[in-house]
């Protein structure tokens, strides 16, 4: 007989991967109680994840926070603690729970894409089991405070066109530049490039004149020296 999925998920042998707002609920209630058993029954009186009661109760299995039969563990109980004892004691549930992935990755590894990437190749999971398992386990570590790298940012297609855009550069192979003792126009032996900077597009044209003749006129002192 094939085991589903939903029994898998609660017994906790599948990454929690929702729902999250249920499951930071559970953690919230096994900090301000103590029940002797939590189940759907109890989640469900409790009013936490209506339908998805099973899940909630899987991932609290995943994190060790209860056993097989639902009784909460002794690390529920490091829950009920504060400030920096409380945030260390959630560091190490997490951790724990989650040994495969802070034991394959390093920590510039450890972003959005590589753990997504870890749940396929080594979990088996599929891409939308996968996506959900990987923000679920960020909202853990931001809640636990575990540094998560961030993915690097690609510059879109439209920003790389408008760099390009506001920067043009001209190209003249060869520059027409003064005239010779014998009436031959002496030409560049070098490419001669202009770039329009943004300080020469705020220019107006008697600026522009002015700086071309400039131009010019060091063009020709240079070739003629």
């Amino acid at each position: 007989m094939a085991v589903r999925d939903r029994d898998l998920e609660g017994r906790g042998l599948i990454p929690p991967y929702g729902p999250t707002r249920g499951t930071l609920q559970s953690l919230q209630l096994l900090r301000r109680t103590t029940p002797p058993r939590i189940d759907s029954d109890f989640l469900r009186v409790s009013k936490i994840a209506p339908g998805n009661e099973y899940k909630v109760v899987g991932a609290l299995r995943f994190l060790g926070l209860i056993d097989d039969e639902g009784r909460p563990t002794d690390s529920s109980r490091l829950l009920k603690t504060k400030g920096p004892t409380y945030t260390l004691a959630l560091q190490d549930i997490v951790r724990n729970a989650y040994s495969g992935v802070f034991h394959k990755l390093k920590l510039k590894e450890l972003t959005r894409d590589g753990i997504y990437n870890y749940f396929v190749t080594e979990g088996g999971l599929g891409a939308e089991m996968a996506t959900k398992a990987t923000r679920f386990l960020i909202r853990l570590c931001r809640l636990a405070e575990i540094e998560i790298t961030p993915d690097a940012a690609q510059p879109s297609p439209r920003a790389k066109r408008r760099t390009r855009s506001q920067r043009q550069i001209y190209h003249q192979p060869q520059a027409e530049s003064a005239t010779g003792d014998n009436g031959q126009m002496i030409l560049s032996p070098f490419p001669f490039v202009l770039a329009l900077t943004p300080e020469m597009a705020q220019m107006n044209v008697d600026q522009l004149t002015d700086l071309f003749r400039k131009l010019r006129t060091a063009l020709e002192q240079s070739l003629t020296s």
